[in-house]
């Protein structure tokens, strides 16, 4: 009797909607009018279950789709949005489930209920100037990072080369994300949602092939920003991160794998005669890994720490991360979780090793059982001497530190981003080169 009593007395209310106010719940025959007929309109649809009445998309008529009617009446439509992502109040239900637009799972008190850098708007609905991120697969409820990938396929340097990314390697690129130890709120499924477009059809046809023969090298960001200016659709500024895969760049004889932004969202996979799926994707992860804010020493510059165990840190790039605890690659593509203790490379452990696992560090075939000093940070050796730097990233000695990449993620990067502020963005020059295919 309440909700027939509540229903009587707005019946005999009249309102005018705002002009153009085409998505009000409640105007039911969408005249721009809140009157008797949306209301009746409403309760004939609800008592015969047609879907029109399921406001909550959740294929039942009950008391939750007379509320979203009952508040959008109430309030003339010109329903509340506390936190101003475009969303209204009464469809943020705060809950983790998502719906539909009239029952969006998210925080009516938080724009960005993930924390993903994108807000609940734009992936429910899209952008205001048209980027329909819900139908690339944007979800408020879960991490999201989007990613257009132009590349060149040719003839350079005297053979043919194509820099185009193949599903294979996508997917071990997309995989290692949705494996990520990273929380979803309302307890939800751990994990990363990379949406990746190289061209594959249907919303993805921003990725594409880039004219002409691959260039010997390109500069970045100069040679970079030319091309973005011209195939990088301007709606996806501030939301996708922009990759070009190439031969080279900086010059004609520079063999990096790679150049990036730290803290940004413009990268380079240069991978002149050594591309492979596996070369491909442990780049892709290391140069967007400097996009999220993550160095070559995690929180740091610092290179090649046997217990920093990350695809950022030159030892793991083509490797993959060490599995077993010996320091060496196990061929697996993923961010360090933090893990490894310090090691104090004046006071060299390796019967502690990693985690536990003893680790004979400095390669002489046997277990050390009194502690010793060593440079451990070094590509060319397996350690040098205190103050030796030849074939190591530097000469001193210090405690190398592993780092949580996963939990120190910069979700808020795009808004650093040169395609949102004006302020100029860091760059990192990455020389590790791959070796094999």
């Amino acid at each position: 009797m309440k909700l027939a009593r509540t229903l009587f007395v707005m019946c005999a209310m009249s309102s005018t909607v705002l002009a153009g106010d085409n998505g009000c719940v409640a105007d039911f025959n969408g005249d721009g009018e809140l009157d008797f007929f949306d209301v009746s309109e409403f309760l004939i649809g609800f008592n015969s279950q047609e879907p029109v009445s399921d406001l909550s998309g959740d294929g039942q008529y009950n008391f939750f789709d007379v509320s979203i009617f009952l508040t959008s009446f109430a309030s003339d439509c010109a329903s509340v949005d506390t936190d101003e992502d475009g969303i209204p109040d009464f469809a943020e239900t705060n809950d983790g489930i998502f719906l539909n637009e009239n029952a969006t799972g998210t925080d009516p008190l938080n724009p960005d209920t993930d924390g993903d850098g994108i807000n609940d708007g734009d992936e429910i609905f899209g952008t205001d100037d048209g980027l329909d991120l819900p139908a690339m697969g944007a979800n408020p409820l879960r991490h999201d990072i989007f990613v257009e990938i132009d590349w060149y396929t040719g003839t350079v340097e005297g053979e043919f080369r194509d820099f185009r990314p193949t599903e294979n390697g996508i997917q071990r690129i997309i995989d290692a994300y949705a494996n990520a130890p990273v929380e979803n709120p309302y307890g939800g499924e751990p994990g990363i949602d990379i949406h990746i477009d190289y061209g594959q059809g249907g919303p993805f046809t921003g990725g594409q092939q880039l004219p002409g023969d691959p260039p010997v090298f390109m500069t970045f960001d100069g040679d970079f920003n030319v091309v973005k200016t011209f195939f990088f659709d301007s709606n996806r500024k501030g939301y996708f991160h922009y990759a070009i895969h190439a031969n080279r760049h900086s010059s004609a004889e520079n063999g990096s794998s790679g150049i990036a932004e730290i803290d940004g969202d413009d990268f380079m996979v240069t991978l002149n005669g050594f591309s492979s799926d596996y070369n491909m994707s442990q780049t892709f992860v290391h140069e967007i890994g400097h996009n999220l804010g993550l160095r070559h020493g995690g929180f740091e510059n610092t290179n090649w720490k046997p217990n920093y165990n990350s695809v950022m840190n030159y030892r793991f790039q083509f490797p993959g991360i060490d599995v077993d605890g010996d320091s060496f690659g196990d061929g697996v593509l993923d961010y360090s979780i933090g893990f490894n203790s310090d090691i104090d490379e004046n006071d060299v452990n390796e019967i502690n090793g990693l985690g536990g696992t003893a680790v004979d560090f400095n390669g002489n075939g046997i277990l050390d059982v009194f502690n010793y000093p060593a440079n451990l940070n070094c590509f060319d050796v397996l350690a040098n001497p205190c103050g030796v730097s030849d074939g190591c990233d530097d000469g001193v000695c210090e405690v190398l530190k592993d780092n949580d990449d996963w939990s120190n993620i910069n979700w808020n990067r795009l808004n650093e981003s040169s395609d949102r502020n004006p302020e100029p963005v860091e760059i990192i020059h990455c020389d590790n080169a791959p070796t094999t295919k």
